[in-house]
């Protein structure tokens, strides 16, 4: 759910974690005496800099809800791919002849290629080695220009990125779309006047602009539609590389996503986390989004998640102190205990119970972590509670620490939230009630959760319209030898797409899409073609029956 209210815990410098919210945040202290404070649960914080060791259980596991989140984004974004796929190798098949493809494939060698590459003249070896220079060339301008992108996203230099990005999707589909439709009209003979031909091609420019850059108002299908055009269109131009120059390309450019998404400093990662902050502009035109039907929920506090806390909150109890510990002052039999920062356990006001070996020297800079044990001076004699630092600085807020949490309480559980790793504080009742986190200087955020006032999250799965474009070159290139060749590749890039998608549902960030897809689409394309389609025929010309 999208929450409009931000505030921030502001305590006065008297009583800086006293039992007083001067921020609005209603009830924040005090709950514990309330029972509607904290349960059991592993929390981690959005912005703070020490590590979520109790996480690293995390995406080990797949539970139903993900797997049917998984399934339902998986038909939400095959069908337009399929789609894109199909249109892009029937064009390519069907909107050529010999003169054109010829022409442009001239056209595209002058253009794009900085060393030749000719069947005729040179060896496999010198045209591979050409290939792999032009491709390299080709994925290094796409990288810089990627940075460029980032760069002026950071900056906010928005109206002079959209405005860029306007004109390269117009000349797109302006030039380049009407290329094809000239192309058709020459193949087929199709009567046609100039004037009709650029008052359509003009028409179908400036719509798909609208629809993509300013889509209020204009129906979400035609928006996929142009986006989808787009794709064709470019896929039909980019299938005039030669075989290989293509096929190199196609592999440098998986790498190159690999690369791009998953390295620290890869351009689409810095991309990523750019646009998934919060208050983010969109950029709009280079994702295709899908909507997912209402049952299938981001498995966010998925049963995965609230196992993955209990299990943090045991390893916590096991690897904590053995300090004796008294009975919860509420009087039940149990009280759970968990790891959280120590600003969280302040404005709660949890007691302490035991601090990790990994916190101690942050807390505690003067004592060495060996000489806790159940005789520790750290704790009093009254509650087995830690005695804390009166003042403590930035980085000991942002220490985790073990406290004890009434056992018919709330509970806190560590969530996904847009990219981030927030806390969601829940009531004894099980309603969530707001999100929680800690930035760098120990200070505790939350979200109020309004109600009425928010705004659904949209429901929707999104795939980088690059994908579309390269999983139709692979396709097209395919049609352009066989029939056979075609369903193969098509067939693996879906499946690809399927595994992709199951990764994304276990991890909860942002994958890339191309590796998978295209590395299975080059494998079955070489087995296809030099393999199983020789085979077939083999077996087809034998009279064996049975």
């Amino acid at each position: 759910m999208s929450v409009t209210d931000y505030k921030m815990v502001e305590d006065r410098p008297a009583d800086r974690y006293g039992s007083t919210a001067e921020s609005g945040i209603s009830g924040l202290a005090g709950t514990m005496s309330d029972r509607d404070g904290l349960m059991r649960g592993s929390s981690s914080d959005e912005s703070s800099s020490y590590d979520d060791d109790d996480m690293s259980s995390e995406g080990e596991q797949m539970t139903i809800e993900e797997l049917i989140y998984s399934s339902s984004s998986y038909y939400a974004i095959a069908k337009p791919v399929t789609l894109t796929m199909v249109l892009s190798a029937l064009a390519v098949v069907l909107i050529n002849d010999d003169a054109t493809k010829q022409g442009n494939e001239a056209a595209m060698a002058n253009a794009y290629q900085y060393f030749s590459v000719n069947d005729a003249g040179q060896s496999s070896g010198q045209n591979l080695a050409h290939s792999l220079a032009n491709a390299l060339i080709i994925v290094s301008v796409i990288c810089g220009m990627t940075f460029m992108i980032v760069v002026l996203y950071r900056m906010k230099f928005m109206k002079c990125l959209i405005g860029y990005m306007i004109f390269c999707s117009g000349t797109l589909l302006g030039m380049l779309g009407g290329n094809v439709l000239q192309t058709a009209v020459q193949v087929y003979n199709i009567p046609v006047d100039k004037g009709t031909f650029y008052l359509f091609v003009y028409n179908f420019c400036i719509v798909g602009v609208l629809a993509v850059f300013f889509g209020q108002g204009i129906p979400t299908s035609v928006t996929q539609g142009y986006l989808v055009a787009t794709s064709v269109i470019l896929a039909w131009h980019l299938s005039f590389f030669d075989d290989w120059t293509a096929w190199t390309l196609l592999l440098m450019l998986a790498l190159y996503d690999l690369c791009a998404v998953l390295t620290p400093c890869g351009p689409l990662k810095f991309l990523v986390e750019a646009m998934s902050q919060e208050g983010s502009p969109e950029m709009p035109g280079l994702l295709f989004e899908a909507e997912l039907p209402p049952e299938a929920k981001r498995p966010v506090g998925s049963s995965r998640g609230r196992a993955n806390i209990a299990a943090s909150a045991s390893d916590v109890e096991r690897s904590a102190p053995p300090n004796p510990v008294s009975q919860p002052m509420d009087g039940s039999s149990e009280s759970p205990r968990v790891k959280i920062p120590l600003a969280i356990a302040k404005v709660y006001q949890l007691p302490v119970v035991s601090i990790p070996s990994s916190s101690m020297s942050i807390m505690f800079p003067d004592r060495s972590s060996d000489t806790i044990g159940t005789t520790s001076p750290l704790l009093t004699n009254s509650d087995s509670t830690v005695i804390l630092p009166e003042n403590p600085t930035a980085e000991q807020l942002l220490a985790k620490v073990v406290v004890r949490l009434p056992a018919h309480g709330g509970r806190l559980e560590h969530v996904q939230r847009r990219g981030k790793k927030v806390y969601l504080e829940r009531d004894r009742h099980g309603v969530p009630k707001r999100y929680l986190w800690v930035d760098r200087n120990g200070k505790v955020f939350a979200e109020m959760k309004d109600g009425d006032e928010e705004k659904p999250e949209k429901n929707s799965i999104r795939l980088g319209l690059g994908d579309f474009i390269f999983y139709s070159v692979l396709v097209a290139k395919a049609a352009q030898y066989s029939f056979a060749t075609f369903a193969a590749c098509i067939l693996v890039i879906l499946a690809g797409l399927g595994g992709t998608l199951v990764l994304l549902s276990v991890y909860h960030h942002a994958l890339p899409a191309l590796p998978i897809s295209i590395f299975m689409g080059i494998v079955f394309y070489v087995l296809t073609r030099w393999f199983i389609e020789p085979w077939v025929e083999a077996v087809l010309e034998k009279p064996y029956y049975v």
